[in-house]
């Protein structure tokens, strides 16, 4: 005899139509699953199938299984009824509701539990959804913008719901929920725990440093050693000196002592070598005592040092930085001839959230929100109200520009203005724009380094995305990275991970200045941290990040300043002597192309990326007027580029451009991802 079960419309039951209607199965079987099922004993596999993930739907065990293929993220889509959630978004508070999504399955209850208006006229409406396991509805209507967004999520399951208009009709899709919350979904046990982007761990980021700080005094010495005319391949003895540094003091002044050492001693012979300074952002006379003399290394000793007094105040200020230089030896070449000595600040105040814009006017605004922020009425917390703290007092002026700084470089080739100030903010269009809020306050969500909605940068009304400086060491570079990562969330851009391993972030590869990592991976433990198409081995995720960001959002790159072209070409800055000029590569594979004129005699160009971070490898050639390549340079281990040459009078040409580095299945990367700030220098008699 069979038996009839009966179900009691839920959530669950819901859902598990859902399931039903999404699946490869016809839509008998469908709506046959609704009324009922034969017993265990008659069922074929594929209804037994369906009756068990039915059942187990019901106990709040198991929704929808997720996508197989993360490369893919398959999502699944089905018409539902156009008027779903008029009469929610017409109810009380407090009122329960009933929403009808199609005459395929039973209307979903629900109740009204919170409502805001925002000041752009977006309604958001809170709905609870009883039962086993719970559920939160958030509806999002700008009637003026023609907007409509509407999010079911269920406590501890992996799978959520979104409802967007398409023409006239009304489209819900299937997502994992880590494709519309920065989630890593750890399925251990049956239980699935929810959680941002991973907070720092410390003793991985202090050994990092290290490693990288090893990695890059390594690479500068082969790069010294293979200059022509320092000693490399020769028996010559090489004089180099030594960065320094020295916190200020508050009166009077201190020595800060250089060394310069010889790459052997001379056992018969003594050396010498002048010594001056020169300023950096450190003024002669109000920072240090300027100091020029000779320094003189006796036969036998391989090292002598020079000290040059710091000037101690009480002014808060950044740390400041000036040269001590070295010319004419004797008895020896000089390899390393610079040092940079750094006067470290040693002075407080209370900090204060600097003024910031990265791109004033743009069409697109990122605002990082520092001084902190009570939050009500979004999807964040079911609508609860949220009183975040700001970082002003923990962070200094100093540090918060930094993170601005840092921050803006990876945002630097789009038509988009990284600001501190709120009044930009709230004066750019509500569908484009976000809020950022940094604050140590995590403990509402979990344990974090940040959290975000996807494609939240064109929802309308204030939606913020998260960064928590508490999980990230208050480090200007974690939360610089972090503030990233969660912004490009908002601007529709997945995880970065691997399959095998599987991983939810991937970390990166390399040490050193070309240390590499994605910026939607985990960039917190190198050095060069870029947007990504998935090149590197085993990427579970390949979509194209700047294409995304350029054309889903409403802005685009950034307008290019210096054309590609010895025809279009840029004058370098100065007529004579030395020459300077700054720009943005803004796309993969642009060319920035300077001239430049010369009596005759060596020349030499440097170019180097963003000096707070940098996001561009660097590649610098000088060209002759037929556009001929005479000199080139890309150091294999370091992301900056000098050139030089010994060119006869006339017109020339400097190229600028950014490169890849080795193989992209192994510790390299292409050029895709190396644009950014740069500035270049130099000298041409």
């Amino acid at each position: 005899m069979k038996k009839t079960h009966y179900i009691i419309p839920t959530a669950a039951l819901l859902v598990t139509l859902l399931v039903h209607r999404w699946t490869d199965q016809d839509r008998s079987t469908a709506v046959a699953s609704v009324s009922g099922e034969a017993d265990a004993g008659s069922r074929s596999p594929s209804s037994a199938r369906h009756f068990i993930e039915r059942s187990l739907a019901a106990k709040g065990m198991l929704w929808e299984k997720a996508a197989t293929d993360a490369r893919k993220r398959a999502s699944k889509s089905m018409t539902v009824a156009a008027d779903s959630f008029s009469g929610a978004m017409a109810s009380e508070i407090g009122a329960p509701v009933a929403l009808r999504l199609s005459d395929q399955f039973p209307p979903l209850q629900a109740e009204v539990t919170n409502r805001k208006s925002e000041s752009d006229g977006t309604v958001i409406t809170h709905l609870r959804i009883p039962g086993a396991p719970m559920g939160q509805l958030t509806i999002q209507e700008n009637v003026a913008m023609d907007f409509f967004l509407a999010q079911l999520y269920y406590d501890n399951h992996p799978v959520a719901y979104e409802f967007r208009k398409s023409g006239g009709l009304l489209v819900a899709t299937r997502h994992e929920l880590s494709e519309l919350i920065c989630s890593l979904i750890d399925h251990q046990q049956g239980e699935v725990e929810h959680m941002g982007l991973p907070p720092v761990d410390k003793v991985r980021g202090k050994q990092r440093d290290e490693e990288d700080g090893v990695a890059i005094q390594k690479a500068k010495k082969l790069l010294q050693e293979a200059k022509p005319g320092t000693g490399g391949g020769t028996t010559a003895i090489t004089l180099s000196v030594a960065d320094a540094s020295v916190t200020e003091g508050n009166s009077g002044t201190k020595n800060l002592t250089f060394t310069v050492r010889l790459s052997k001693a001379d056992r018969k012979k003594t050396i010498t070598v002048n010594f001056s300074t020169a300023n950096g952002s450190a003024g002669a006379g109000s920072d240090y005592t300027p100091a020029s003399g000779t320094i003189t290394i006796a036969a036998g000793r391989n090292s002598a040092t020079l000290n040059v007094a710091i000037i101690g105040d009480t002014a808060v200020e950044p740390d400041e930085t000036f040269f001590v230089n070295l010319s004419s030896p004797v008895n020896a070449v000089i390899g390393d001839g610079q040092a940079v000595g750094t006067i470290t600040n040693d002075d407080s105040a209370p900090s204060s959230v600097p003024v910031f814009n990265s791109l004033p006017g743009a069409v697109a605004v990122a605002y990082l929100d520092m001084d902190g922020q009570v939050v009500s009425g979004t999807s964040w917390a079911g609508g609860a109200t949220i009183t975040a703290r700001g970082i002003v007092g923990t962070l200094s002026s100093a540090q918060m520009l930094e993170i601005c700084r840092r921050t803006a470089e990876d945002f630097s080739p789009f038509e988009i203005n990284v600001t501190t100030e709120e009044s930009v903010f709230l004066a750019a269009p509500s569908n484009r724009r976000i809020r950022c809020i940094i604050t140590p306050d995590n403990e509402w969500y979990g344990s974090a380094g940040g959290v975000a909605y996807l494609n939240s940068f064109t929802w309308t009304g204030d939606t913020p995305c998260w960064v928590f400086s508490d999980m990230l060491s208050n480090s200007p570079r974690y939360i610089a990275e972090a503030t990233s990562h969660e912004i490009g969330h908002t601007l529709s851009l997945y995880h970065d991970g691997r399959i095998s391993p599987a991983e939810g972030y991937y970390t990166g590869h390399g040490l050193g200045e070309i240390g590499w990592a994605p910026i939607m991976g985990v960039g917190y433990y190198q050095q060069l941290v870029q947007w990504s198409k998935g090149e590197y081995l085993s990427a579970n995720n390949t979509e194209n990040d700047l294409s995304r960001i350029t054309t889903l959002n409403g802005f685009g790159y950034r307008v290019d300043q210096v054309g590609n072209t010895i025809a279009a070409a840029s004058p370098l800055a100065g007529a004579s002597g030395v020459r300077s000029a700054s720009g943005i590569l803004e796309a993969t594979g642009d060319l920035d192309v300077f001239s430049f004129s010369t009596a005759g005699g060596s020349c030499s160009f440097g170019a180097a990326g963003d000096a707070t971070s940098q996001n561009v490898d660097v590649l610098l050639e000088i060209l002759d007027a037929s556009g001929a390549v005479i000199a080139s340079a890309n150091p294999d281990n370091l992301t900056d580029a000098t050139v030089s040459a010994t060119l006869a009078a006339g017109n020339y040409f400097l190229r600028v451009s950014g490169t890849g580095r080795g193989d992209v299945l192994g510790d390299g990367y292409s050029n895709y991802g190396s644009i950014g700030q740069y500035t270049v220098s130099g000298n041409a008699p």
